[in-house]
């Protein structure tokens, strides 16, 4: 088969869950088939690159993905009206990461006038929530959201959560959840020095990466690897309560998880995750997970409580009771063994089932 990934952001240039699935899923699959990922153009040097196995296509230049806080509209527009090149290949089908959305639209023109299937990968679906994000046009995002779902010939669904939401709308929705790379984590040795708990993600306000500092209990140390528009605040509030708190904006994937494996657990209190891939990483390093019982979290469904981690309200009071509980000598064997069956190994092969029965 001849795949094409179409997503705005590109790993490792830019690194998140949407991006880092099409990688690690892309160069399994690459070893059967041939992949393009087709998006905007983040690296140094050739407009089209080859990386992993993995054919990388720019097609246009980078803006700022961010506009404060939310994510750039002209970023979304610039990267839709740049999609010509997809036509230009012999393509079986066309995969789009769902956000943010308007893509979605030229690929369905695309794969039309090339007469083969589009799928959209949706990693959260959003719905009311975008009258709390766009405020009194949050009506539009909702619209645009819905529209591109009816133009996918096929929904992959990346949570249970992502899935029970869609197939209200869509019938046809395939739960293929993103992974780990087992093989890999097993390889890397624990970091020599530990945190009692670790952060890792962007810092922006969902991420409530406050309600942590807050929480940390007297003495506990805490290590925040990310970067984003809270930065400045949080670590101000480190130093107005006195925690102990290590800023690290970036680590290779290498070292963060080597950080991983020796933190006393990873804590993602974060009220909005399509999936929480950070929290299923720490899992395979045997590193319990801390996280929020919150209906847009999906990482929730990761976490069988006391054994793996804890589910807890988005409070200071209730993070800072499960930090104090959190055993991880107990809950180490638990939390690899619930993270054995996202191997992207195995999910690679049910995403090229899913292909190949759309072909």
């Amino acid at each position: 088969m001849n795949i094409a990934y179409v997503s705005d952001v590109v790993y490792p240039f830019v690194k998140g869950g949407a991006e880092k699935r099409i990688y690690e899923m892309g160069r399994r699959l690459a070893a059967h088939d041939e992949v393009h990922v087709f998006g905007i153009k983040w690296w140094e040097g050739d407009k089209d690159i080859d990386l992993d196995g993995l054919h990388l296509h720019g097609i246009c230049k980078p803006l700022s993905l961010y506009a404060g806080e939310r994510r750039s509209f002209r970023e979304a527009i610039r990267f839709a009206s740049s999609l010509g090149p997809l036509s230009s290949y012999d393509l079986d089908v066309i995969d789009c990461n769902q956000f943010p959305y308007l893509h979605c639209f030229p690929s369905k023109l695309i794969s039309r006038l090339k007469g083969i299937p589009l799928v959209i990968t949706w990693h959260e679906f959003w719905d009311d929530y975008w009258n709390e994000y766009l405020g009194k046009i949050g009506a539009l995002g909702k619209l645009t959201e819905r529209a591109a779902l009816r133009a996918a010939d096929k929904v992959i669904a990346v949570s249970e959560a992502t899935k029970e939401h869609l197939v209200h709308l869509k019938k046809d929705v395939e739960l293929v959840p993103n992974g780990v790379d087992i093989a890999f984590i097993d390889s890397v040795a624990p970091a020599k020095i530990s945190v009692d708990a670790l952060f890792v993600g962007r810092l922006i306000r969902e991420k409530n990466v406050d309600l942590l500092i807050r929480a940390l209990p007297t003495d506990a140390t805490l290590c925040i690897i990310g970067d984003g528009p809270e930065k400045e605040n949080l670590v101000s509030l480190a130093k107005e309560v006195n925690a102990t708190v290590r800023f690290v904006r970036t680590l290779s994937y290498a070292d963060l998880i080597s950080v991983m494996k020796a933190a006393n657990s990873l804590v993602l209190p974060s009220t909005r995750e399509g999936f929480g891939i950070v929290a299923l990483e720490a899992l395979a390093c045997g590193t319990p997970v801390i996280t929020t019982n919150v209906e847009m979290n999906a990482a929730k469904e990761l976490i069988t409580p006391e054994k793996n981690g804890f589910l807890v309200t988005p409070t200071v009071d209730a993070i800072g009771s499960a930090l104090s509980a959190i055993d991880k000598h107990q809950m180490h064997r638990a939390a690899k063994a619930s993270a054995a069956p996202f191997d992207w190994n195995l999910l690679s092969g049910k995403l090229r089932d899913v292909y190949r029965a759309l072909t």
